[in-house]
């Protein structure tokens, strides 16, 4: 699953529309005498047409839980996942069983013509943070303590930028993004800002999960409240603050910009 949001303007999504919109879909069942003999999960499935899905129900990818293939029918691990995603190359095709249900995704080689669609429709992806309301408005403070014991309060960290991610341990898109995340924060070692990672998870469920799991942000639990306060109604949510406490970005979700477009909002503000 690419997020766990009400919105849609994401990769996963862009992608299954393109799909639903192409007029070269040609349904096939994956039957006995199939040329697809490398791979038995996908017996009796179909390849899903047009009009086998209703394009008013999204369809969310997520490799933990649906099994996902490459042209050669090979399964396709989340990290390879997330590349393939990010990789503008590829076309994901659901193959459903008798009940029409989603069972299975292969990606195939895109055309040049929807290699082209994605560009185009990726020119608004994640920039939610520019329709956010939130952009320009003073941060509701906070007074959080990390799981080392650090204490966190916003207006004493003015003077510094904040970046939050709001996030729980459930949550794939969260776990998808955070090598990314662990990559800004090297980048931006000794520079004026500070990053916190707010779970809504409890502090007992995050020690477990960071035993195999790398997150260089100061981790904070049971950040529910917080998430409340700051409006947030998806996972992951990325919020920038200034040094003087402005929201100035807010984007939902994961995409193939999302690290480029916090990057650049660090930048500028540790410029100004």
């Amino acid at each position: 699953m690419c997020s766990f949001i009400k919105t849609s303007n994401l990769i996963c999504l862009l992608v299954i529309s393109i799909f639903l919109n192409s007029e070269s879909i040609n349904a096939q069942v994956l039957s006995s005498d199939s040329s697809f003999t490398n791979t038995n999960l996908l017996f009796g499935l179909k390849k899903a047409g047009q009009n086998d899905l209703n394009p008013e129900i999204p369809l969310m990818l997520d490799p933990m839980s649906t099994p996902m293939y490459n042209e050669q029918f090979q399964k396709i691990n989340p990290v390879d996942f997330m590349k393939i995603m990010m990789s503008n190359e590829y076309i994901p095709e659901p193959y459903i069983d008798k009940n029409k249900t989603v069972k299975a995704f292969v990606f195939r080689k895109a055309t040049e013509e929807e290699k082209s669609m994605m560009l185009k429709m990726q020119s608004g992806m994640g920039m939610e943070q520019e329709k956010s309301e939130q952009i320009g408005t003073q941060a509701v403070d906070f007074d959080l303590t990390d799981l080392k014991g650090k204490k966190y309060k916003l207006t004493e960290l003015k003077g510094k930028v904040v970046v939050l991610n709001f996030w729980f341990v459930e949550c794939k898109p969260c776990v998808m993004e955070m090598p990314e995340l662990n990559e800004l924060v090297e980048e931006f070692k000794g520079k004026e800002v500070v990053f916190l990672a707010i779970a809504i998870n409890k502090k007992e469920q995050l020690k477990k999960f960071l035993k195999t799991t790398e997150f260089d942000y100061h981790i904070i639990p049971n950040g529910q409240v917080l998430s409340d306060s700051y409006g947030v109604t998806g996972f992951p949510t990325n919020v920038i603050i200034d040094q003087n406490g402005i929201f100035q970005y807010v984007s939902k979700g994961i995409g193939p910009n999302n690290k480029a477009n916090l990057q650049r909002k660090l930048t500028s503000l540790l410029i100004k």
